[in-house]
């Protein structure tokens, strides 16, 4: 398992991503619920902003992943020849 360490930061990248949508999600739905002294406009406001960085974040991870992922594919050496033996 050779990209256990890339494997590692996406799920990790991913998370961090996930929460912040899920954050999102909290706020404005606290605010639609009526359980918030925020005003509108600052939960919304808010929740975009945390929603928008949270999908971003986990575009740019699996996007980060894939290339390197690529380049370990393509800078990869060929398997040496079998040597005759005499």
């Amino acid at each position: 398992m050779e990209n256990w360490g890339e494997q590692t930061r996406l799920v990790f990248r991913l998370a961090v991503g996930l929460y912040l949508i899920y954050m999102a999600y909290k706020l404005i739905a606290t605010q639609l619920g009526g359980g918030s002294d925020m005003p509108d406009w600052a939960a919304y406001a808010g929740g975009g902003i945390l929603g928008l960085s949270g999908a971003a974040f986990c575009v740019y991870s699996l996007f980060r992943y894939f290339k390197q992922c690529r380049a370990n594919r393509e800078k990869k050496p060929d398997p040496p020849a079998p040597e005759d033996e005499l």
